[in-house]
């Protein structure tokens, strides 16, 4: 019978068709060449597919965004899945010998094989669905099916007593499971795998893409210092220009930032507070600083005035947009209404940041930790950014 024909009757009428396998007169390599060599293929070369051609769904990053295996990783999971499956058959079919007398049933090699393989018919035909990976959970049900098919054989083929089919069909399929359980461990290693190289080479495109920032930020310095001696040499008269030199080479005095932390951020309370200006060369900087904390919640915020850097950040605005995201955590980076905004969380809730570039350079970061993302950002909506957007700069600390 054709191994197409056999496997149909196999799974629609199982009893009937094992009665016309026990008739049959086949000696173990002709067993082991015709129908377990195409069977054995059908979940290697699908696996092979789904991996390498269709590949992973990424989460959250839509319908492009796939995780598949190197064409090499992708010919490892084909010969070593095909290996496996034939290995997993013929452990079945050893166990099934080797326990027949524990069992009361009839202990032959051949007819043990036979059991093996035409019992494995289901799981080995399942892996069909490995070909679409958000299918894969459809092949490990139609597995189960397996289960039925062995227990189905063994009054027939092994002559085992009723009493004894169950412990006896329990046993293989444990004996299977192992099988699946190292094809499993094989893809898990072979994707994560790929995933490492996926991520190295994101890292290096985002290596490459800083680069670039770099020398953007150097060439928007070089004007930035070019339009400084201008502004200088038009005097200090100029709407905008304060006395003592270009603005952009000052920064918002300390105090003042100090001054826009409040006692209280919801139900944290501020725990330290200090401030901190001075100049270094012709770059004026000021920050301030605070420590609030509830319960067992503690949130750091700083606000930092850039100076100069305001609009070479401006400059490189594009380069730094982007997002990531990974099992554990998620930050992104993007522009809103001139002001550069950026959040960087882990998922278990331990660490949260949200930072928020204003228009005039001021920076404003808050750390939370044991804090959600959106508890960090409801104690950023209580700090009046406006107001720090309007601070002007002076040339002295």
């Amino acid at each position: 019978m054709r191994p197409i024909s056999r496997a149909k009757h196999l799974l629609l009428n199982p009893r009937s068709e094992w009665r016309r396998i026990d008739a049959e007169r086949r000696t173990l390599p002709q067993l082991l060449r015709s129908p377990l060599l195409w069977l054995a293929a059908i979940p290697a070369v699908a696996g092979f597919v789904g991996l390498t051609y269709v590949g992973l769904p990424i989460e959250g990053a839509g319908a492009a965004g796939r995780l598949r295996l190197p064409l090499p990783a992708g010919l490892v999971w084909l010969a070593l899945s095909y290996l496996i499956a034939l290995g997993g058959v013929g452990l079945v079919g050893l166990v099934a010998h080797l326990t027949a007398p524990s069992f009361g049933s009839r202990s032959d090699r051949a007819t043990a094989a036979k059991l093996a393989v035409y019992g494995s018919t289901a799981a080995l035909a399942g892996g069909v669905f490995l070909a679409v990976p958000a299918l894969a959970p459809l092949a490990v049900a139609v597995a189960v099916y397996s289960a039925y098919l062995l227990h189905a054989g063994l009054p027939t083929l092994m002559r085992t007593p009723s009493a004894r089919t169950i412990p006896y069909a329990a046993v293989l399929v444990l004996a299977g499971a192992v099988a699946g359980l190292l094809m499993s461990s094989l893809r898990s290693t072979l994707v994560a795998r790929a995933a490492v190289a996926t991520t190295t080479q994101a890292q290096a495109a985002a290596t490459r893409n800083l680069d670039a920032a770099a020398d953007k930020i150097a060439k928007a310095t070089e004007q930035l210092e070019a339009a400084g001696q201008t502004a200088a040499a038009r005097g200090a008269g100029e709407p905008g220009v304060l006395p003592g030199g270009d603005p952009d080479k000052g920064a918002v005095p300390a105090a003042s930032l100090k001054a826009a932390l409040p006692e209280m951020l919801g139900p944290l309370r501020r725990t330290t507070l200090e401030m901190r200006g001075g100049r270094v060369s012709d770059q004026v900087t000021s920050n301030a600083r605070a420590d609030y904390v509830f319960q067992d919640q503690r949130l750091r915020v700083e606000l930092t005035d850039l100076g100069t850097m305001a609009k070479v950040l401006s400059e490189a605005g594009a380069v730094i947009e982007g997002e990531r995201e990974t099992s554990s955590a998620a930050e992104r980076t993007w522009q809103d209404k001139g002001r550069t905004l950026h959040e960087n969380y882990r998922k278990d809730g331990s660490l949260a940041q949200y930072t928020t570039t204003l228009r005039n350079g001021v920076v404003v970061d808050l750390t939370g930790q044991r804090m959600s993302l959106d508890q960090v950002k409801a104690a950023s909506s209580q700090i009046d950014l406006n107001l720090l957007e309007a601070l002007r700069r002076r040339t002295e600390p």
